[in-house]
């Protein structure tokens, strides 16, 4: 009897003793967890993800020109007379999409910047570039340089938005980071008119209140999820804020991602975009690295290097971080059957930016320089002069002149002949193709059929 006393004893003890450990190995409980509501819980979700834009412009101004100055007021006095460069900057916000850096904002947050500068949650700072933007969207992506994965927010939808229910807006107005605001939506595809010529089509209406900086933020839905992205506000008006919706931003990412470009890695496939959550190749370029591995429309790639492709923003910018050269393997759906390709990245290649101008349109171009523009009085000095324009041509129809610039191709915007090739080689007889182009000190837009 003395004995089992002493072995129940014995593991009793021991059960204590586990439970005791178990005990002191347990998390203790967040004290804050009664507190945390679900808007709470959204933005710590997604707060990782929404940074701090902040760009620099430096612009040549061109003084007044005065014919009947005296010369000797000229030689006293000639700084007057001179270009000056002037430095200008923005402020705007911006969401993190992917974990290799590349992040979505409004265009006007970073059109025509020389330097852009993100600001990430922790406050540490990064230089990014502008990878392409969508003017009539009020679109871009830009990438911002990186050594380890960022935290990228999960994109959600709006086709299923409810009217009244909570969203939550994230951004830096007036330059205070990372403050949040809150509202319902009040309405879906609204369309407003910023300015004249410019219009805003299928926006998302709320009444979270929306301020200068905030530009380019995210609005979310009580998930933590990306729904839109902030892109104006009701001038004179409170609780009238506008985002446009992740739906419109996903099919327009996709256009911005897929771009070729003259030198960096090039696949030759286009995407089936009534299904962005699964890759499905929708056109295979002759003669592409695509062509070569055999991939055909209708395929869908399941896996890239043995990890799921997610949907086409992600296998894109998985791409985008590649080299030339560099060999990918993927695991390719074709009907019932699942075999694996093996795809070759090459250079795209560099076609005649301005051969194809002058075929197509009927116009003569030449790279802008700082040097060019300040001897010729040019309102900007980035982008195309127009040197000459063919009689008859569409870009004399359109009423192009000599001296025009060119400053953006449809989504994207153009600095030298190299970049317009690779917009102009996908161009076909009987497209329209949208131009910005910059006259004096006014910026207009003309629509081009190509012949």
């Amino acid at each position: 009897m003395m004995k089992r006393l002493g072995l129940v004893m014995v593991c009793l003890g021991l059960f204590a003793a586990a439970w005791l450990a178990l005990g002191a190995a347990a998390p203790p409980e967040d004290p804050l967890a009664d507190r945390k509501t679900p808007v709470v819980r959204a933005f710590q979700k997604a707060a990782p993800s929404v940074v701090n834009i902040s760009t620099k412009q430096e612009r040549i101004v061109q003084p007044y020109f005065w014919m009947d100055v005296p010369d000797v007021f000229r030689r006293e006095f000639g700084d007057l007379f001179r270009p000056r460069r002037q430095v200008t900057g923005s402020l705007g916000s911006g969401v993190i999409i992917s974990a290799s850096g590349y992040i979505v904002t409004n265009a006007h947050v970073v059109q025509q910047a020389d330097e852009i500068i993100v600001t990430l949650s922790d406050e540490s700072q990064r230089k990014a570039e502008l990878v392409s933007a969508d003017p009539e969207a009020d679109l871009a992506v830009i990438k911002m340089a990186t050594d380890k994965p960022v935290s990228a927010i999960r994109l959600g939808t709006s086709s299923d938005l409810m009217i009244g229910e909570t969203v939550i807006a994230v951004g830096n107005p007036f330059g205070y980071q990372h403050t949040l605001t809150t509202g319902v939506v009040s309405a879906v595809d609204r369309s407003i008119e910023p300015a004249p010529g410019q219009k805003y089509e299928g926006l998302i209406q709320t009444d979270a209140p929306i301020n200068p900086g905030n530009s380019g933020g995210p609005l979310l839905n009580i998930r933590g999820e990306l729904i839109g992205i902030n892109c104006a506000i009701r001038a004179g008006a409170q609780g009238l804020g506008f985002a446009i919706p992740v739906d419109k931003i996903r099919e327009i990412m996709i256009g911005l991602l897929t771009v070729r470009r003259a030198g960096k890695p090039w696949t030759g496939l286009r995407y089936n975009t009534t299904t962005p959550k699964a890759v499905v190749i929708k056109e295979v370029e002759k003669d592409s690295p695509a062509a070569k591995a055999n991939l055909a429309p209708g395929d869908r790639i399941e896996m890239l290097d043995g990890r799921p492709t997610g949907d086409i923003i992600d296998f894109e910018t998985s791409l985008l971080d590649r080299k030339v050269g560099d060999t990918v393997r993927l695991d390719i759906r074709r009907g019932d059957r699942l075999y694996e390709s093996k795809l070759v990245l090459a250079a795209a290649p560099k076609p005649d930016g301005a051969g194809l101008a002058r075929t197509q349109f009927g116009l003569h171009l030449q790279q802008v320089t700082r040097e060019l523009a300040a001897s010729m009085r040019l309102g900007t000095d980035q982008g195309l002069l127009v040197a000459g324009v063919d009689p008859g041509s569409p870009a004399a129809t359109a009423g192009f002149r000599i001296n025009d610039v060119i400053v953006q191709v449809d989504r994207y915007p153009v600095e030298n002949l190299e970049m317009i090739g690779s917009l102009l080689a996908q161009v076909h007889a009987g497209d329209r193709v949208l131009f910005y182009l910059v006259r004096g000190r006014t910026v207009a837009r003309a629509v081009l059929a190509a012949r």
